[in-house]
């Protein structure tokens, strides 16, 4: 089978005929329909994320295919099921198939485009989760930062279905951010761009993927007992925060990494989580632009295309 491989950590990767894995008595076989092209993989691929295989590995933390075969103990899938394999400690979803261990996969909604579907495992799940922060009421007010990532895209959605409003910053002002209530500059000026968009209103979440000294700014603007997420760090800066808006707001700080949250959410949470965001993505409500669509012997275009500055839209392997 072909499969996109890493042989060293900083180098580039390769496409090699690789032998199918064996399947173990919890393990899965799925043929890949589709697997994007995230930013942690290519953190993966230089050697600094978290998440390191040992080397030589296939690449390629999450996507969308079909059970082949399963093993004598597995319960949750069976074959024939459309499934999102999820991140774990061993990727591999840029190649034709991939064994994975019971615990990765979960059930999609058929009803789903294939390439929507692709990014439901990371991003659409982040953002369903990060909402979850702060007891949030109708009405309420969430800050995000990296606000025209797919991501951001995903809480917009998601936080108008909650009749809840969002001031979504950026670190440009030629950004395209999808939905939303308010958009904002993180220039000198974002201060003043910020009162003018929330008018006194103040909010209780702060959904933070960018890290870095703006974190700061924007705490100063959130209500008494709000809290913070941090789920990323774009900006490769350290996450700063004042120790006089920490204290006297009271604020509550979390970092989130969705990985841990598979690791240890019941099973049953984890497949309530997974229906809920795949049915919002058969229904259009939850929806990714693709920039464009590779094959895998193309992966040295995809992966130029995909680590190009100022691209818009996810770049994503099909079949």
């Amino acid at each position: 089978m072909k499969s996109v491989q890493l042989h060293e950590y900083g180098k580039p990767v390769t496409l090699v005929e690789a032998e199918p894995a064996p399947l173990g008595d919890t393990d899965v076989r799925v043929a890949i329909e589709a697997a994007p092209l995230n930013p942690s993989d290519f953190l993966t691929l230089s050697g600094r994320y978290a998440v390191r295989p040992p080397l030589p590995s296939p690449v390629g933390g999450e996507g969308v295919g079909v059970v082949t075969e399963t093993g004598a103990g597995v319960t949750a899938v069976r074959t024939g099921d459309l499934v999102l394999v999820l991140p774990n400690p061993r990727p591999g979803t840029w190649q034709e198939e991939i064994v994975v261990p019971e615990r990765f996969v979960v059930r999609a909604d058929p009803r789903a485009e294939v390439t929507q579907l692709a990014t439901a495992g990371i991003n659409a799940a982040t953002a369903y989760l990060l909402l979850s922060y702060g007891e949030l009421r109708e009405g309420d007010w969430v800050v995000q930062t990296a606000a025209n990532s797919g991501l951001g895209t995903f809480v917009n959605a998601l936080a108008k279905l909650r009749g809840v409003r969002t001031l979504n910053v950026v670190r440009r002002a030629d950004a395209v951010v999808r939905g939303g209530d308010a958009v904002v500059v993180s220039d000198g000026t974002l201060t003043e761009q910020i009162a003018a968009a929330l008018a006194g209103d103040r909010p209780r979440l702060l959904l933070d993927g960018v890290s870095g000294p703006v974190v700061t700014e924007l705490a100063a603007v959130l209500a008494p007992g709000a809290h913070i997420v941090s789920f990323g760090a774009l900006s490769q800066q350290p996450f700063t925060l004042s120790t006089p808006h920490l204290l006297f707001k009271n604020l509550t700080v979390h970092g989130f990494w969705l990985n841990n949250w598979i690791a240890a959410a019941p099973r049953e949470e984890i497949e309530r989580v997974y229906a809920d965001v795949t049915a919002l993505i058969a229904e259009g409500v939850l929806r990714t632009e693709i920039a464009a669509e590779y094959a895998l012997a193309d992966y040295a275009r995809a992966i130029e295309h995909a680590s190009a500055p100022g691209r818009t839209g996810k770049v994503v392997f099909t079949r």
